[in-house]
């Protein structure tokens, strides 16, 4: 054989380190109890705030929608008062001196419409509500009923009903 003697291969080893033995307050595998109060008690502070922003604007959309709906109430009454005015012959500049087809009970007669051929007038009167279903004072109309056709029946019976709630202010167009 030759001057080469087989050796066992040497693998060098690295050192085993040993370990080192963590101490549990300082370990840094989850939250302490402060961390987790702190950020439940953030995150409660921001659902409270976005509970609050969406309340806020749910009831700003309503006093919107409420707006919109009395402005659309107030375009219908003005259009039944110029409807009356076409069937009227002559209109009153001071209402309250003629009697009303209807009791007034204490509301300001606003307009006093004459009709033709001795039928009774039609009368918009201000004031404060028939019953407590009405949220403040309303606008009436002492007048002749409509008939399904929407037209008003002349020679039907008068009635007062209300046209228009919430209608303090309200003016007739002249």
């Amino acid at each position: 054989m030759s001057n080469l003697m087989l050796r066992p291969a040497v693998i060098p080893q690295r050192p085993v380190q040993e370990q080192v033995r963590s101490d549990p307050w300082n370990s840094r595998k989850g939250f302490t109890l402060v961390e987790l109060v702190l950020a439940l008690g953030l995150g409660l502070l921001v659902a409270a705030w976005v509970v609050e922003a969406l309340l806020g604007h749910a009831n700003f959309s309503a006093k919107l929608v409420d707006r919109l709906q009395q402005r659309e109430f107030v375009r219908r009454a003005r259009r039944l008062i110029e409807d009356d005015r076409r069937l009227a012959i002559l209109a009153s500049s001071q209402p309250g001196a003629q009697a009303p087809a209807c009791n007034l009970a204490g509301r300001q007669p606003l307009l006093h419409l004459q009709l033709p051929a001795s039928k009774p007038a039609i009368t918009w009167s201000l004031g404060t509500a028939p019953s407590a279903i009405w949220r403040g004072q309303v606008l009436m109309r002492c007048g002749p009923a409509y008939g399904l056709d929407g037209k008003p029946n002349l020679d039907g019976s008068w009635q007062n009903r209300v046209v228009l709630d919430r209608a303090a202010g309200f003016d007739i167009p002249l």
